[in-house]
């Protein structure tokens, strides 16, 4: 099951979740707030897909992340999932995850992966995309 994790703030969840939908694809939100922040599985099954660990998740340009003054590469995983939990703000989101797969950020490109191959080969052969060989 595809799982989308967004703040309520941002665009780019709802126009991740809009584009799932008109996909008919099935998917489970979660909207990341300080009450109810990611918890530390949630992050490491996110750090366990993730092609750069942390370099993908946090967003180190957010105000609050260059306050903290820190090199995340002398910091241990915990203190930077810690991090995290306390400051959602600071995830690059949305995260849209299933059990293989996942993609940081809305990128319509990208977010294809969830499509199935036999709709992606079909919908690229009804566009005119490619052309099999027969």
């Amino acid at each position: 099951m595809i799982k989308v994790y967004y703040l309520s703030n941002t665009n780019s969840g709802r126009t991740a979740m809009k584009w799932l939908e008109n996909h008919n694809l099935q998917y489970v939100d979660r909207k990341i707030t300080k009450k109810k922040p990611l918890d530390v599985h949630e992050i490491k099954k996110i750090l366990a897909l993730a092609e750069n660990g942390f370099d993908d998740l946090i967003n180190f340009r957010t105000k609050k992340f260059q306050a903290l003054e820190i090199d995340e590469n002398e910091c241990s995983t915990e203190y930077l999932i810690e991090i995290l939990i306390k400051n959602p703000s600071m995830i690059k989101l949305p995260i849209i995850i299933d059990e293989k797969k996942i993609v940081i950020g809305f990128n319509e490109r990208e977010i294809r992966c969830f499509l199935t191959k036999e709709y992606r080969r079909t919908q690229l052969l009804d566009s005119g995309g490619y052309y099999l060989e027969e």
